[in-house]
């Protein structure tokens, strides 16, 4: 009973809490916080409510589920850039997070009897674990901000790293 009322809502509340989420972030966070939701939002969110009004079927499954997949790897590109130019630590998971996404398309392409459930875990579950860590990013620069006054959001310059050690 409690796990149906939990699958019958869970996205809304999700997409509310995102919704929310951005609006704060774009009142007190910082550069890095408004790209993460920013391409949250834009990749994740609205695209769900663009495919319900189609009536174009869900990521897993539908005719369309490959358009779902190309949201994915924007998502995952975006999330990469922003992690490797934040002055934060957090965005490099939220990344990895989408990376797991896009390889549970991988799996679908190259195992044929998949499970669904496992499909539906591994390409929609860690958008909630993104959430998480977005939420958690931004009260942490919060209250840095807040003991410890203004601080940088992007990287000065990108990290020197040789190609070879001699």
């Amino acid at each position: 009973m409690l796990l149906d009322l939990f699958n019958t809502y869970r996205a809304d509340v999700q997409h509310i809490a995102s919704i929310l989420l951005a609006l704060a972030i774009w009142r007190w966070g910082g550069g890095p916080e408004r790209w993460l939701i920013g391409l949250f939002i834009g990749t994740m969110v609205l695209p769900a409510y663009l495919f319900k009004l189609l009536g174009a079927g869900g990521p897993t499954v539908g005719p369309y589920s490959s358009l779902y997949f190309g949201f994915d790897l924007v998502a995952a590109a975006g999330f990469t850039l922003v992690a490797l130019r934040a002055n934060r630590n957090y965005p490099l998971w939220i990344a990895g997070f989408q990376l797991v996404a896009i390889g549970a398309y991988a799996a679908k392409q190259m195992v044929e009897g998949i499970s669904l459930l496992a499909l539906v875990i591994l390409i929609v579950g860690p958008a909630y674990c993104q959430l998480l860590l977005i939420l958690a990013g931004f009260v942490r620069h919060v209250r840095r901000t807040r003991r410890f006054g203004a601080y940088r959001d992007w990287r000065t310059s990108p990290a020197q790293v040789p190609l070879f050690q001699l």
